[in-house]
Parts: structure tokens; C-alpha cells; sequence
């Protein structure tokens, strides 16, 4: 992938934490990650061995980001937070496009993605699917 952001928490108890890039900020699995040797470190964080908890980090992930999702089954809460961390993966794994399966039942779940998809600044549109694609029980979501 090579993208280069700042980690900002240490791992959680399933090897997950917390890393900034540009301005998104998402959660990644320690695995994901390689640190490399940043050149524009100061010299005065040089001379004492780094100097914050935070390290210059490159992402490796990207063939493992799926182009789809399947939130059937979920609550709106776990839905959004599993739809969260696949968007940011998706938006680093530069997919142009990402299909969103909700089901159709209430409408409650579509309502809740589409409205999440609504503050999300890199997703340039969204869509329901059509003939083929899934009809009303889909979202087609467009990356910036």
C-alpha cells in the first residue's frame, strides 16, 4: 500500500490499535503494519531514541480488503462500527467501489449506513443497487 501514518495507541488485547493517516484515522491490527525508518525524524527525538510512544509505520494490507460486506444480522450499532473500520480498509486499499449488503426488511439498517455513508468525507456517493446487483438490500458506495 505504501502509506506511511503515526501510531497512536498501543495494541489492544486482539493486536488492534489506533494509527493516523493524513486525516483519516483508523483502527488496524499490529500484523498490518511494518515500521520503517522515517528520515524527517528531529534530530533532537533522534539523539534520545524516537522521542513520543508514536512511530512512523507503512501499511502492508491490501489485497485482504474485501470489495463487499454483509451486515444481515447485525444491530444498527454493531453494523456501523463493523462498516466504520471496513470503509477506512477500503479507502486505504484504494477500491473505487465497495458493495454494502443490509438486507431489506425495516429499513432501519439501510436508513442508519446510508446516513453514516452521509458523514463520511472520502465517499464521494452511494447508491442503492439494481437489477443484479442486489436491488434495495444493497448499497454501492463510490470512494473519492
Amino acid at each position: 500500500m505504501n502509506l506511511k501514518g503515526t501510531v497512536h495507541t498501543l495494541p489492544n488485547a486482539k493486536g488492534d490499535l489506533y494509527v493516523q493517516m493524513g486525516i483519516l484515522r483508523s483502527l488496524v491490527n499490529i500484523n498490518d503494519l511494518v515500521l520503517i525508518d522515517d528520515e524527517s525524524t528531529s534530530p533532537i527525538a533522534k539523539k534520545y531514541g524516537g522521542g513520543s510512544s508514536s512511530g512512523k509505520i507503512k501499511m502492508s494490507k491490501s489485497s485482504s480488503v474485501s470489495t463487499e460486506i454483509n451486515l444481515i444480522g447485525m444491530t444498527v450499532d454493531e453494523a456501523i462500527a463493523h462498516l466504520d473500520k471496513y470503509l477506512d480498509d477500503a479507502y486505504i486499499a484504494h477500491l473505487p467501489s465497495v458493495r454494502i449488503v443490509h438486507g431489506k426488511g425495516t429499513g432501519a439498517l439501510r436508513s442508519a449506513v446510508h446516513a453514516h455513508l452521509k458523514r463520511q468525507k472520502y465517499v464521494k456517493s452511494f447508491r442503492l443497487g439494481e437489477a443484479g446487483e442486489g436491488d434495495a438490500g444493497v448499497t454501492i458506495a463510490e470512494f473519492e
